[in-house]
């Protein structure tokens, strides 16, 4: 495939440039994945409406062809393949084209939200890029992972464990479980008292705990200044003069995160 190709000029411009043109296409393509997400979040309790499968199949359509227009745009399988969103958008694909096989593992398709999150995209539309490398930035990203985990694992649990308790019966159980777990409160009304169970339920109060750590964390550490270092350090104290990993002199003025 050709470099000078036009058409995959012009694509690489509009998914991966700051122009105007490519502001607003990322904002309706922000738009839409916005849509995509929406609907996954409740497909758990429309599937019975006549209209669903139609609106999977259209979704399908949407991510097969956004995943198609990147790969043309990059050129090459080796660099596509290199974007973690690439392969979170080939496992949602996947649910959304063998959902008889697939199933109960449609759940996967909320991390859509985490890659949309920890795009260049979502940072370069929202506010024109007013928050991008900020604190702001950081906290979003750390609540988006603890919200993606929550909903990742009650799917999981629903997926493995459904029926191996009385109460255990849908996803909203599920998830009733997970956040009573993962928050240490244990109720005890839901309990998965098999080997696996047991190993999932720790490694959600584990996880959980370090999640909420990252989040605290990050609502409440000191600000910092935000200053990309030809280092690659973006991060440095308020009054620093100099760079932390490198030395260099910092320019002025900085932005300050929060």
């Amino acid at each position: 495939m050709s470099e000078a190709h036009p058409l995959r000029s012009r694509l690489r411009e509009l998914y991966y440039g700051h122009t105007e043109d490519a502001v607003r296409f990322q904002g309706v393509l922000f738009v839409l994945d916005l849509a995509v997400i929406v609907f996954f979040l409740i497909s758990q309790f429309i599937t019975e409406q006549r209209w669903f499968w139609l609106a999977d199949g259209a979704i399908a359509a949407f991510v097969a062809l956004d995943l198609g227009a990147r790969l043309f745009a990059l050129g090459t399988f080796k660099r596509w393949l290199k974007f973690p969103t690439t392969w979170i958008d080939l496992v949602v694909l996947a649910t959304l084209l063998a959902p008889a096989v697939l199933h109960n593992w449609g759940f996967l398709r909320v991390l859509r939200l985490w890659t949309l999150v920890h795009t260049e995209r979502f940072w370069n539309v929202l506010a024109r890029g007013k928050w991008d490398d900020t604190y702001v930035e950081d906290l979003t990203k750390a609540i988006t992972t603890l919200f993606v985990f929550i909903f990742l694992s009650a799917g999981a649990a629903q997926a493995l464990f459904l029926g191996d308790h009385p109460k255990l019966n849908n996803f909203i159980d599920a998830l009733y479980f997970v956040v009573t777990s993962l928050t240490t409160t244990g109720y005890g009304d839901i309990t998965i008292d098999s080997a696996g169970g047991r190993l999932f339920s720790m490694a959600l109060m584990l996880i959980g705990i370090s999640l909420f750590f990252s989040i605290a964390q990050k609502a409440f550490a000191p600000q910092r200044r935000f200053e990309r270092c030809s280092c690659g350090q973006d991060r440095h104290e308020l009054d620093a003069r100099h760079c932390k990993s490198c030395g260099a002199r910092l320019r002025e003025p900085v932005q300050a995160g929060g």
